[in-house]
């Protein structure tokens, strides 16, 4: 078993036995119905949605002061995979990849999503960076691929910005049609990168950086501005920012585990965009739709637009006939909208 495989079955293992954060899916009696905004709202959310999600909580609290939030924050997959194995049950999850909403938790745990915003990656470094003088759009996997180098990228089988990273070095060799050592863009870049390198999530992934333990990391825009780094803007062709490439993007292929089925799935490359659902089993179903309403609206649009994530407007929805009432009015029906 690789290094990898032991860290990720002690972190799930370690999940397993630790003190669950939202109530079970099954066997729990649910209290009797209050209303929403007199009661807890149970919410998970990617790790690059932490400062947005706390403001957009904080300003909800201002307007129902008896409302209270459980936030569990991490890697979508990891979060996703608390829902599927753990039976783990918030009322809103927000994940960085909306099609794992429809791939893994449709139609058992929910009956629709809303694309909310979209993002990119890039490459970011510290002001102690080596090179940082040399590298550029052109020659970054040159750059990173010299002794030394200490780069790293988040967890592919734990969130949707490592699979994307190994998604752009795909890409990378068909745009740049190159080599590294004899080998392509894609195979240098992962055998080079130490497993000890390879992180949960980009949390993890900036302490590195910001501590100097790496020159280099894979992450989103909105991240690397939020956190005041520099970094390397890819080409559009590459970096999966731009509904124009969409099919150029769907060339990449990278294999991740799919616990639930015990085996490997296979995702294509498409644009970066953020979703979100309201769980079939959400305990405050009428706090949830409220506070998603809230989100979307203009409190919730200015907030994320403080934090470089710019909502899409309209949002898109997939199988809007599903959605609550409440909010149709943000968002049109994904297929019309392409």
């Amino acid at each position: 078993m690789s290094k990898s495989s032991k860290v990720l079955l002690f972190f799930l293992g370690f999940l397993c036995i630790s003190r669950p954060v939202f109530p079970q899916l099954l066997g729990q009696d649910q209290p009797p119905d209050q209303p929403g905004f007199d009661r807890e709202i149970k919410v998970s959310f990617n790790a690059g949605l932490n400062s947005s999600i706390a403001q957009v909580t904080n300003e909800f609290k201002k307007l129902h002061p008896k409302v209270s939030f459980i936030k569990d924050s991490g890697a979508t997959l990891l979060l996703i995979r608390k829902i599927t194995e753990l039976n783990q049950a918030p009322d809103v999850i927000f994940v960085a990849d909306a099609l794992a909403i429809k791939d893994r938790l449709m139609p058992e745990y929910a009956d629709w999503y809303i694309k909310f915003y979209e993002d990119r990656i890039v490459l970011a470094y510290s002001d102690k960076s080596q090179y940082t003088n040399e590298i550029n759009s052109r020659n970054w996997y040159q750059v990173i691929s010299r002794n030394g180098v200490r780069y790293g990228y988040a967890n592919p089988n734990l969130a949707p910005v490592g699979y994307r990273t190994l998604m752009v070095w795909q890409l990378a060799d068909i745009y740049y049609k190159e080599k590294i050592g004899g080998k392509t863009i894609y195979d240098s870049l992962k055998d080079a990168c130490p497993v000890e390198n390879i992180m949960p999530d980009v949390a993890e992934l900036l302490h590195l950086l910001e501590s100097l333990s790496l020159d280099y990391a894979f992450v989103y825009e909105s991240t690397a501005k939020q956190h005041n780094l520099k970094y390397i803007r890819l080409p559009k062709e590459i970096d999966l920012g731009s509904d124009e490439f969409s099919e150029f993007y769907k060339q990449a292929k990278v294999e991740v585990s799919n616990k639930k089925s015990a085996q490997k799935e296979i995702l294509s490359g498409s644009p970066v965009t953020f979703g979100l659902t309201i769980l079939k089993a959400a305990s405050n179903n009428k706090g949830a739709v409220e506070f998603v309403k809230f989100f979307l609206g203009p409190a919730g649009r200015k907030i994320l637009d403080s934090n470089y994530q710019t909502m899409l407007e309209p949002a898109l929805a997939y199988n809007i006939k599903n959605l609550p009432d409440e909010l149709k009015q943000f968002v049109l029906p994904e297929d019309i909208a392409k």
